[in-house]
Order: structure tokens, then C-alpha cells, then sequence
């Protein structure tokens, strides 16, 4: 029998290594063990380390298999119906002791679950107790380590005593969990289960034995995986993500070395069994901690070896695993902590420096393009503090883009949901929150309920915080007006990229090339070197135009619209135009002004909006504005400049004392006392706005009687009683009540037979899962109450049924509508919809927009329509004529083209339902050239949502390499527009809090509360009852493209665009803000270029189109203009 090699810790062998490990006063504590050699000893000179193990392994397999046993017994009687018959006649004789007995087990199982559920307070406590009972279990092992792994006890020391006790408790655990399982197989298998049976049971064989071996208590380090778990219940950390990784991270980390050292130290202080436990080795178990850290950051002193076979096996197998779990832990956790400390900061604002905050779908492009147009050269210098707060932890790119730019950009991870995050970057000091959402996500709706909740957060922390969200869906918007504190007053704002988006083309169909125009206003560019004399230099003029808002100087007081303009312009000789639109206390004007003090190499605009003496005041936005409209003082007004100096010069200008400069750099505040007042509470009234409503007077024009309203408003009534107009509650949008699907759906047969001119053919890229694109938006525009009935223009879908039927709820009140069920890469269906004949085609897509898609592939589908549209040849075939009568140009019914009534009954139902005699149709051996006998010809936009595609769009596009889809030709003429471009929004608004109110009156058709109530509503629009009140909400002027040798242009003879301006404001109430011109030779196809704001002596072509804004009294030149342009494509 060998004995020799059993060993106390104060008698190491001979062979014992060089380093000793020194062991705490504090942790030696008197043992009273003996060896097993000792004549006192129990089985004196065996080794019972199986007897230990084999009571776990009895305890473990025993209750396994008699779980097994019951569980298949348990189900086979039930299937052979044993059970049943007991228990109907238990039932049937002791039913009251059956129930109480089945009601006593469901208590104690609900008492046990309440006790061990985290979800309660004891549950909670009990977790804690039971977490820290296992830590006292690892310091015990840890103390009791120091001993043989074997021996005799003669008394109970106080280690093992301690040790005890929490295994004592460990087991009553175990019990409530056995108890409150449903499933106890589950529970007997769990690893906890496991530790407790391989740590209680020798515990217990040891109380009645006396004899100790050490064994596998060192498994009770795997309980420190429940770190996290426990961390969360004490609320060390409230659902932070990186924390809770990190935890979980050391948790792993710590559990698998000290579980694996305490494998080491039983092994090679026990020897290899199969040489009778001859070749142990005596190390601290801090030893084998050692051991294993030096192992696995592969340094490998060599100072501590392993001697057993079994010792040397289980570093092998551990290599292999745990060099992979440190290799990837660790890296993984030092850089949490450090990233912690970057990004975990606390923002420590400058006394008298403004900051933003920046949240929501934070990314290297959004931030990139935000930062572009917020920091642009332009807005002169930008002493605003950017703070991006994202809860993530930025990429590569993402870091080095804020480093870039690390003295205006700091980035903090948090969470704008966490009150905390909120106090670390000062939102309640914030000059304004920006909310970016994600434009590229599978669920639109989804993420604008994360933005709005973001508000919501935001709001109840800092209610006096300015915000700025974007938003994807139009009804999504609506939802804000509910949200507490949310006022438009403080300069709270939305954009809507969905309603914008389709807005801007929308208006591109009704004036060809506005979405450029609209667009390089509100975008910024820097200027580049201009070479030779082409196109692309007058296009670039205009390009460099940006809008912004100034409060007009007292010298404009009393001044109207078209005074100021003629009495300015006569005086600008060598400068651009400067169109102003202002507003009063009560109303906002359109009025441009020539101004040599206020000029800019560039043509201002302004728009007035707000009014700060009289709060109590509505405000709306008037584009154009009558003559009986005058300035008033506290005007605020848009202005389109090349740059902010430029546009402030409209504020400063004094009539006295700045009459006589001529070099407008030198131009300088006066001090007279009126202009002084004014300038001084500039930047103090420019949030002071409420919410702007529809570009129209709230009250009747002054000097004009009851009696006299009365009459006009009787004289249109029955104008339009006889053209059946219906509009909606809102006295906004055209209305007639809607109809089923298939009463306007079309084949391809009735469609060639219907009499299409002038129409817009909406080509839908959609199936029946893809997201809607929200067509009511589209049609909002193109169905504005300021269009008269002749102005309307058909609109045809074309697309798959599918998605169409869902899409049809939101604009089945719209009249003049058809869908044809096609696909728009068909060119049979193209032929049908006579595409050569109309107004515009325009292709939308609901299947590009997703992240997961290349960025190269996510417009194919618009690509392939342009490529094959691009080839179809169209030939002469039979057309309809009309006789273009003066009753067919303003009526409804049968005039110049299909679906003129209003009341649904002209809605162009399916083929075998309705009648279409009333439609002309094709004379038999009439011919007719068609308007375009190309597909390159045809009127074209499309939308892109990568930018870079355009190359695919154009031809000439892919010749070039533009640096940027504002430069390239397909954009210039109006052809391509992207999402991308409203990017720039965001920057706008916050320099210029009126920038919503201004395009949401010149895109969108209308935007009041009342409709964004309604919509918030039911999402859809209610007919209602002509009145005054409807009525004047139509007076109101609507953009337009007139031809200069068309009537009434070609009767001003103008020059220059100074001449023409000053001209058609003055004798046409007409206002002239743009140029369409044909491009430079060779154009074959005939295509046009937006020249934005021209300058004064720009010569005039006679081929020219000028964009205008017409007021409502003069619409009859717009039909004359329609009917003229459908007589001439016949």
C-alpha cells in the first residue's frame, strides 16, 4: 500500500517546484485533518476518492432513471387507459379529498415559483443570496485547497463547517426549483442541478465519514455566469447593451479559468490512478491560475510544468478550446473598456455656444450628408456644436469620419429612451434634437414608430427642446399633434420624406422640370470653375442659389407686391432680380424686389412667414400675392441668395441711406432708429411663428363689400356646378366619391380605344408583399383645389393588381383615375396607354428600397423600364381629332380627353361594365403623326434610390463622370429625382424654421392641421359642401409653365429677363422665377434644361418656357395653354 505520496502543504516532496506560493495570514485557517495513514482513520491507507464520486454519479443517474421511468409509465398507462378508470371512481367516491389534494400541489407549486421567480421581490432577493452563497463556496475551495486532496478528519473545521452550510442552502434551492418546474427531467439535467449534485453529495458523505477529499467543489465557479442576471436584478446597469456584454464577456472569461485551474489542481495533487497515485505534485491552486493565464496568452514562462499524464491530456483539450474563447474574449473586452471611456462621457457645454443634438439611424452616409449641408460654406461661419448620440459603437469608418471632424462633431453611445443619456448630452440645452430615421428599412411603419417614440422621450425630458424629425409615411406625420408638448410655435418640425418625395414629382408633371427648380433651392452647392460658354454654365447660375430668411426692412413698409417689384427693378441694371415673398401680421406675401443694396451675384426669392407683434395672429404663406396685399412691419421673408451675407442685405437696407451705394460690400446697418428696431429683433422673432396654414387670407381683401363677395361667389358656383366640381371637407384637394377597383380598370383593347392626350402614365414596380409607396401623396398635388377642371390631367397606373388593390383605399377618391394591371416593362401595355401622346411618364419602384440589396442593383427595375422604353419606336397610326371648341377647353364630359366629370360616373370603369360612348374614340381612316416617334422623346421621370445609377438613366450621363447627381444632365432637365436630395432638410429647417411651411405650399397642394387631423383619422378624405370658406381656400396662386411664343407672353416682346419679369408682374400679375431652354445642338430629342432664378440681362430664346407662379384669376391662360399644346401634338 502506498502512502508515501500523501503530503500536508508544510512538507512539500523533493521534487516540489522552485516557486512557492504565499498564502494570506488572513486565509490560513486551522485545519484539523490527518492522513489517511493514521491509525484513527477510517479504510487507514485507501484512497475513497471513487466512494465520493460514485454517491454524485448514484444520486444523479438514480433520480434520472426513476424520472424516465415514471414519465414512460405515466404515458403508457394513459395510453392503455388505466389511469382513466381510477380516477373517475377516485373521482366518483372521495372527490372532495382529490380536489384538495390537486389543489394543495398547485399551491405549493405557485408558492415555490413565486419564491424563485426573479419576476418578484423575493425571487430577486433570493437569486442575489444564492449567487453570493456560491462566491463563499469558490473562497472556501479556495481555503480548503491548501489541504491534502484526500485525508482524515478528527474534527470539523471551521472552512469545512462554512462550506456546509451553503451547500445546505444550495440543496434547499434545488428543491424549489424541482418544485416550481413543470418539466422536472428538464430540471434534473440543468447545469446547476449538475454542481449541486457533484458538490452537495460529497459534502454530506463527508459529515458521517470523516473522511475529505476535496474533489469537484471547484465546479461551483461556473455559477458566475449568472454575473449579468444578478447585475441586472441590483440595476448596476439598465439594459445597456455594451454593459450587459461586457459582464457577460468577464463573466465567461472568469467562470472557464477558474473552473479549468481547479481541474489542474485535483489532477496533479492526485497523480495518474494507473500508477497508484505515485507522481503527484503539490501545486496552489493560485498556481494552476497562473499556469493557465501564462498557457493562454501563449508566453509560456515555463517556470510551472505539469507532471500527471491526466494533468498534461486536459491541457491539451483545453488549448484547443480555451485558446479560441481568450483569443476572441479578451480583445473583445479590453475594447469595450476602452470604447466605454471614449464614448461614455458627458458633454461639458461652453457658456454662450449653441449645440444639436443628432439621433436615430446614425450611419457614415447620413452623418456625412448631414454634416456637408449643416457646415456648408454658405451659411458663413457655424459656431454650433454637433453630438451624434447612437446606441452602438461606431465602425472603423464611422470613427474616423468623427475624428475628421473632431472639432465640431462628438460622438456619445447612449440611448435618447434613457434619461441619463439625455442628461449627458444637455438636451434641455440643445438648441434642437435631429431625429434621421432610416430610409432604407423593410418596415416604414416601424421605424416611424421608433422616431415617434424618440419624440415622445425627448418631449417628456426637455418639453421646451426644438426637434426636428424625419418621417417616412405621410399618416405618420400625423401622430406628432398628438404628442405632449410637441408646438409648432417653437420651431418643432417634421419631414415627411415619403409625402415630399412624391410631392416634387408629382408637381414635375404639371410643370416639366419644377423638381429640379425646387430642389437646387433647397440644396447647397459649392461652387465650381465654369469652362467655355455652355449650358452647363447657365444651369450651374442657378444651382448655386440657396433659400433663406431674413425680416424685411421698414423701407418695403406699405409697399405691394408688384410696386416694389417695378419700382426696384427699374433701378437694377447690372445685378440679378430679387424676388421676395413676405408676410404681414396676419398674412405673408409674395413680392419681389430689385434691390441694388440687398443683390447678390445670384436672384434672391423671399417668403414671408411670421409675425411677432401679434402671436395671436394665423399665419399663412402667399406665393404671388394681389395688389391690394402691402407690406406691413415685422415682415419675414424667404430669400434665395448665393449666401446668407447676400440675403441679410435685405434686413439692413435703409431707403435714406443706402440709396446711393452702388458697391454692395460696402453696405453696412445705418442707425436710423426704425431699421434699428428692426434688426435688433431679427434673431429674436425667428422661431416666433405659428404653424403655417394654406397660402390663402384668412379674411376678405380690404375695400371689398359682403354684396360684392356674394356675387363673385355666386358668379363660380354656378361655373362650377355646370363642370360638377366636388372638393373635399378641407376645401383642398378635387374629391368625388370613390369607387370599386375594377369600375377603373382597364385592358389594353379599352384603353386603346379611349381618346389619352395631355394624361400622366404613373408606371408602379410593386407586388402584393412589397411596401406601399403612398400614392394619395402623388395625387395630392396633381388634384389641388387651386386647379381648375380643365387643368386636371388623367393619371393611369400601370403595375400589378396586387399591389395596386392596396394602394387603391388611398386614392379612390380622386377623380380622372385608370389602372391598367400590366407590368411597365411590357411595351405592348406602354403602346396602349399611348405613351407618345402624354404629359409625363413617371416610374416609381416599392422594390428598391431595402439595405440588404447592392446599391448598384437597388434601381434595376427602373433601369430596365428606361432601357426598353429608350428602344420602343412608335409609328404613325389612327388618333382622335377633336374640334378644340371653347366649351370643350373648360367643360366636363366629352371635350378633350377621357374622364372630365367629377361626380364618379367618368371614371373610366372596366370594359364589359360601362358605357363608353361617351368617349371619343379613333376615326377609322383618320392619321395622325404621334407627338413623339421615339421612346427617347417621351416626357420622363424617374425615381433613383442610389444616386450614382443616373449613369444608367442618361446616355450622356454615362459619357461624363459627375461628381454629383445635381450636376449630371439627366437631373438638369429634370428627368431623375432621388430621395437623397431631402437629406439636405434637415440643415435647412434648423438654419430656417419656416423651410416646412414653404415647400408644403409649393409641393404639396395643401397642409393644414385640419387635413392632418382627418388623415391621422382614417387616412382618407371626406367629400363635403362647396362654400365661401371653400371657395377662398382655391384663390390661391399655382405654379406653371408658360411659353414665350405663346400668348400671353408673346405679347410683352421682351428682351432679357429683366423685361420679362418686370413686364408680367406688372401688366399679368404673372411672377417669373425660372427658364426652360432646350439644350445645346445636337438635341435630338428636344430636351429642356432649368435655368433657376436667371440673372437680369439673361437674353431671352423664343423657344424658351419660363417657370411662373400664376395667380387663381388668371387659370383661363393655363387652359389656353393646354388646349393649345394637345392641338398642336394632334
Amino acid at each position: 500500500m502506498v502512502t508515501a505520496s500523501i503530503y500536508t502543504y508544510t512538507t512539500p516532496p523533493t521534487f516540489a517546484p522552485h516557486i512557492h506560493w504565499h498564502i494570506p495570514m488572513a486565509m490560513k485557517i486551522p485545519h484539523t485533518y490527518t492522513p489517511i495513514s493514521h491509525t484513527h482513520c477510517l479504510y487507514r491507507g485507501h484512497r475513497l476518492w471513487w466512494a465520493f464520486l460514485l454517491s454524485s454519479l448514484s444520486v444523479f443517474l438514480g433520480g434520472l432513471l426513476a424520472l424516465l421511468l415514471w414519465k414512460v409509465a405515466h404515458r403508457g398507462f394513459n395510453s392503455i387507459g388505466i389511469f382513466r378508470p381510477r380516477r373517475q371512481r377516485w373521482a366518483h367516491r372521495q372527490s372532495i379529498s382529490v380536489q384538495t389534494d390537486f389543489n394543495l400541489r398547485n399551491a405549493l407549486k405557485e408558492w415555490a415559483f413565486s419564491v424563485i421567480s426573479a419576476q418578484h421581490l423575493p425571487g430577486k432577493v433570493l437569486m442575489v443570496l444564492i449567487f453570493c452563497f456560491n462566491i463563499g463556496s469558490i473562497l472556501t475551495y479556495i481555503i480548503l485547497s491548501t489541504d491534502p486532496v484526500e485525508s482524515c478528519m478528527k474534527e470539523y473545521s471551521i472552512a469545512f463547517l462554512i462550506d456546509l452550510s451553503f451547500n445546505i442552502c444550495h440543496l434547499l434551492y434545488f428543491g424549489l426549483r424541482f418544485l416550481a418546474a413543470q418539466d422536472k427531467l428538464t430540471v434534473w439535467v440543468d447545469l446547476r442541478s449538475l454542481v449541486d449534485f457533484f458538490t452537495i453529495t460529497p459534502s454530506l458523505v463527508t459529515l458521517f465519514s470523516h473522511r475529505a477529499w476535496l474533489g469537484l467543489r471547484f465546479i461551483r465557479a461556473l455559477h458566475i455566469l449568472e454575473l449579468p442576471v444578478v447585475l441586472q436584478i441590483l440595476n448596476v446597469f439598465n439594459s445597456n447593451s455594451t454593459t450587459l456584454k461586457l459582464s457577460r464577456l468577464v463573466a465567461i472569461l472568469t467562470g472557464t479559468l477558474l473552473t479549468s485551474a481547479g481541474f489542474i489542481h485535483l489532477l496533479e495533487n492526485s497523480g495518474d490512478p494507473w500508477l497508484d497515485f505515485s507522481n503527484p505534485q503539490p501545486l496552489h491552486y493560485f498556481e494552476c491560475v497562473y499556469f493557465l493565464v501564462v498557457t493562454m496568452s501563449t508566453v509560456g514562462y515555463g517556470d510551472v510544468e505539469l507532471r500527471t499524464t491526466l494533468g498534461r491530456l486536459f491541457v491539451i483539450i483545453f488549448i484547443f478550446i480555451g485558446l479560441g474563447l481568450f483569443a476572441n474574449f479578451v480583445p473583445e473586452v479590453v475594447q469595450i473598456i476602452i470604447n466605454r471611456k471614449r464614448f461614455d462621457g458627458s458633454f461639458t457645454g461652453v457658456s454662450g455656444k449653441t449645440h444639436v443634438v443628432v439621433c436615430g439611424h446614425i450611419t457614415l452616409s447620413s452623418a456625412s450628408a448631414f454634416m456637408k449641408d449643416f457646415l456648408h460654406e454658405d451659411r458663413g461661419e457655424v459656431d454650433v456644436k454637433v453630438l451624434f448620440l447612437g446606441n452602438f459603437r461606431p465602425n472603423q469608418e464611422l470613427e474616423a469620419f468623427f475624428l475628421r471632424w473632431f472639432l465640431k462633431v462628438t460622438f456619445y453611445q447612449g440611448s435618447v429612451m434613457q434619461r441619463r443619456d439625455l442628461e449627458r448630452v444637455k438636451m434641455h440645452k440643445a438648441g434642437a434634437c435631429l431625429i434621421i430615421c432610416d430610409r432604407f428599412t423593410s418596415d416604414q411603419h416601424k421605424e416611424d414608430a421608433a422616431n415617434l417614440m424618440r419624440v415622445i422621450s425627448i418631449k417628456q425630458y426637455c418639453p421646451n427642446t426644438r426637434i426636428i424629425v424625419q418621417m417616412l409615411k405621410h399618416n405618420s406625420k400625423a401622430f406628432l399633434q398628438n404628442v405632449p408638448n410637441w408646438d409648432w410655435s417653437r420651431g418643432d418640425a417634421v419631414i415627411c420624406l415619403a409625402e415630399l418625395k412624391l410631392g416634387f414629382m408629382s408637381q414635375s408633371c404639371l410643370v416639366p422640370g419644377l423638381s429640379t427648380l425646387l430642389t437646387n433651392l433647397f440644396t447647397m452647392q459649392s461652387e465650381i470653375e465654369q469652362d467655355g460658354d455652355t449650358w452647363q454654365n447657365l444651369y450651374r447660375e442657378g444651382l448655386y442659389n440657396e433659400i433663406y430668411t431674413e425680416h424685411l426692412s421698414p423701407s418695403f413698409i406699405g409697399m405691394s407686391f408688384a410696386q416694389a417689384s417695378k419700382s426696384v427693378c427699374q433701378s437694377a441694371t447690372e445685378r440679378h432680380i430679387s424676388v421676395l415673398l413676405l408676410q404681414t401680421n396676419m398674412i405673408s406675401l409674395c413680392l419681389p424686389a430689385c434691390l441694388p443694396v440687398c443683390l447678390s451675384a445670384c436672384v434672391p426669392v423671399c417668403l414671408s412667414v411670421c409675425q411677432a407683434m401679434f402671436p395671436e395672429a394665423e399665419q399663412c404663406v402667399l406665393v404671388n400675392p394681389p395688389s391690394h396685399i402691402k407690406i406691413k412691419l415685422w415682415t419675414l421673408g424667404f430669400l434665395i441668395a448665393s449666401n446668407a451675407s447676400d440675403a441679410r442685405r435685405a434686413s439692413m437696407y435703409c431707403s435714406v441711406c443706402h440709396r446711393d451705394i452702388k458697391d454692395l460690400p460696402r453696405m453696412r446697418p445705418c442707425r436710423c432708429t426704425e431699421q434699428k428696431d428692426v434688426s435688433s429683433n431679427t434673431s429674436a422673432m425667428s422661431l416666433g411663428f405659428r404653424r403655417p396654414s394654406l397660402g390663402v387670407l384668412p379674411f376678405s381683401p380690404e375695400g371689398e363689400t359682403l354684396r360684392e363677395r356674394e356675387c363673385v361667389w355666386e358668379q363660380q358656383q354656378q361655373q362650377e356646378e355646370q363642370q360638377e366640381v366636388g372638393l373635399d371637407s378641407t376645401g383642398l384637394f378635387h374629391w368625388c366619391p370613390p369607387v370599386p377597383l375594377k369600375d377603373i380598370s382597364l385592358t389594353r383593347q379599352s384603353a386603346s380605344t379611349l381618346a389619352l392626350q395631355d394624361h400622366v402614365v404613373v408606371c408602379v414596380f410593386g407586388d402584393g408583399g412589397s411596401s406601399l409607396l403612398g400614392l394619395g401623396d402623388f395625387m395630392m398635388p396633381l388634384r389641388a383645389s387651386s386647379l381648375t377642371a380643365p387643368e386636371l390631367r388623367t393619371v393611369v397606373f400601370l403595375g400589378d393588381p396586387h399591389y395596386f388593390s392596396r394602394e387603391w383605399a388611398n386614392i379612390q377618391y380622386f377623380p380622372n383615375i385608370y389602372f391598367l394591371p400590366g407590368s411597365p416593362l411590357c411595351g405592348a401595355d406602354l403602346r396602349a396607354l399611348r405613351v407618345e401622346r402624354c404629359a409625363m411618364v413617371v416610374v416609381l419602384s416599392s422594390l428598391s428600397s431595402s439595405s440588404d440589396i447592392e446599391p448598384s442593383m437597388q434601381d434595376k427595375e427602373t433601369i430596365h423600364f428606361c432601357v426598353n422604353l429608350y428602344h420602343i419606336r412608335f409609328s404613325p397610326e389612327p388618333g382622335p381629332r377633336c374640334t378644340l371648341s371653347h366649351t370643350q377647353s373648360h367643360g366636363h364630359g366629352q371635350g378633350l380627353e377621357l374622364g372630365h366629370g367629377f361626380g364618379g360616373h367618368n371614371r373610366g370603369p372596366s370594359h364589359d361594365t360601362l358605357d363608353f360612348s361617351h368617349v371619343p374614340t379613333i376615326p377609322e381612316k383618320a392619321e395622325v403623326t404621334p407627338a413623339h416617334s421615339a421612346g427617347t422623346t417621351v416626357p420622363l421621370l424617374v425615381e433613383l434610390v442610389n444616386s450614382s445609377n443616373v449613369c444608367f438613366v442618361n446616355e450622356a450621363d454615362s459619357q461624363e463622370d459627375s461628381s454629383s447627381l445635381t450636376l449630371s444632365q439627366a437631373f438638369s432637365v429634370g428627368s431623375v429625382f432621388s430621395v437623397d436630395l431631402l437629406d439636405s432638410l434637415m440643415a435647412a429647417t434648423y438654419f430656417n424654421a419656416n423651410v416646412p411651411g414653404l415647400i408644403c405650399t409649393l409641393v404639396t397642394g395643401g397642409d393644414t392641421p385640419l387635413l392632418e387631423a382627418q388623415l391621422a383619422e382614417d387616412n382618407q378624405l371626406r367629400g363635403g359642401e362647396m362654400s365661401m370658406k371653400m371657395w377662398a381656400l382655391r384663390q390661391r396662386s399655382k405654379l406653371a409653365q408658360l411659353a414665350l411664343q405663346d400668348e400671353p407672353l408673346c405679347s410683352l416682346a421682351c428682351e432679357d429677363f429683366k423685361e420679362l419679369f418686370c413686364q408680367a408682374l406688372d401688366s399679368l400679375e404673372i411672377l417669373c422665377f425660372g427658364l426652360y431652354r432646350l439644350l445645346d445642338p445636337p438635341n435630338p430629342s428636344m430636351k429642356r434644361f432649368v435655368i433657376t432664378n436667371p440673372s437680369a440681362e439673361l437674353p431671352l430664346l423664343s423657344s424658351d418656357r419660363v417657370f411662373c407662379s400664376v395667380p387663381f384669376h388668371q387659370s383661363h391662360l393655363l387652359t389656353l395653354r393646354r388646349a393649345k399644346t394637345i392641338s398642336h401634338r394632334l
